[in-house]
């Protein structure tokens, strides 16, 4: 009766912005979470980007560079979420921009609102194909490890970058019915991932560790750029790692009890994020060894550091199965909330309800 009452407040919410409920609103709230949380997905974006951020700032640009990041990005998702609570719509930023134009703003609202929607529509797409490529790139690392003498052809990781979208696409068109199931499941292998990885390279490694001087003060530029250019383009990681919170907003109408729901999910993914991400690469930097073999490494930086820390090429390839699973729950997360980004921008036009 509760969840009943909640869902026809939801679409009461909805008709007062002039939006007719459409869609049905089978996630859970942990579901939901889940699927914010794999399109984030940042202890395993942060280590398997280590080579943005190694060369241009080097542990100070890994670890305080995410923290920077996680601040900013904090304040933006509680930003976020107060326009969410008000407005809980699958339009997300650009409905929003619809919304607020009044006054002297009013005659400018199609073209901000239209500037913002296509700029979100860009921004995803690219998102959308960084699974598929952070899961290329760790698995050519694996042949690598195993092959000294294989030589990466950009073709390979162009198929097996499809193979990450081919199978998103599936569970999209067809399996609907069980992404909160999917989600569900990102959510707690992504955590799983982290503790296991985390606990089984220190004690591998223990207790040849790094020295605490060289993991949050050691500084690398190795850019050619001043160092204060360098790490600023070290922050690339830690935004990576932390991007595509807004998520929620794009699929606030699938969740009941969504005014209050949404906008607390958007701040969780991100401080979940920001404290397994710093606890991870902290793990990672201090059993890393030499910094300058792990950029350099054919095996990538974070196969490399598994590597390094269990001595074991079978280890280090179980421990990568975990964020080699984490990115295609990304992909397929990402890719659901494109397409209902989307269908937002189709059937919640700012045209025809707020003129």
């Amino acid at each position: 009766m509760a969840r009943r009452q909640s869902l026809i407040a939801d679409d009461a919410h909805l008709a007062s912005l002039g939006v007719k409920q459409e869609l049905k609103r089978n996630f859970s709230p942990l579901s939901m979470l889940g699927l914010a949380f794999a399109i984030l997905n940042s202890w395993t974006a942060l280590s398997a980007s280590l080579s943005l951020a190694l060369p241009s700032g080097g542990p100070s640009s890994v670890i305080w560079g995410l923290i920077t990041a996680g601040v900013c990005n904090l304040c933006l998702s509680a930003s976020l979420a107060e326009f969410l609570s008000a407005y809980p719509t699958a339009g997300g930023q650009y409905h929003w921009v619809a919304i607020i134009c009044t006054g002297k703003w009013k005659r400018w609202m199609p073209i901000l609102s239209w500037i913002t929607g296509w700029i979100n529509v860009f921004g995803w797409m690219a998102l959308t194909a960084t699974g598929g490529l952070l899961g290329s790139q760790l698995i050519v690392g694996i042949i690598s490890l195993y092959n000294s003498n294989y030589t990466v052809e950009p073709w390979h990781q162009f198929l097996i970058y499809l193979g990450y979208n081919l199978v998103a696409t599936l569970l999209n068109a067809f399996g609907n019915s069980i992404l909160p199931y999917v989600n569900k499941t990102a959510i707690i292998w992504s955590i799983a991932g982290f503790a296991i990885i985390s606990i089984t390279v220190l004690a591998c490694a223990s207790p040849d560790y790094n020295s605490g001087d060289l993991v949050f003060r050691e500084f690398i530029n190795t850019t050619g750029w001043p160092d204060g250019v360098a790490w600023l383009l070290g922050l690339l990681q830690g935004g990576l790692g932390l991007t595509g919170y807004d998520a929620t907003a794009h699929m606030i109408e699938e969740i009941p009890n969504a005014a209050l729901e949404g906008p607390k999910i958007m701040i969780y993914c991100v401080a979940i994020g920001t404290f397994t991400g710093f606890v991870f690469l902290t793990c990672l930097l201090f059993v890393a060894g030499d910094l300058s073999a792990i950029v350099s490494s054919p095996a990538g930086p974070l196969g490399a550091i598994l590597y390094n820390a269990t001595g074991s090429k079978a280890g280090t390839v179980c421990l990568l199965i975990f964020p080699l699973v984490c990115l295609l729950f990304a992909t397929t997360s990402i890719m659901t909330t494109s397409s209902r980004m989307n269908y937002g921008q189709c059937h919640h036009s700012p045209h025809r309800n707020h003129r």
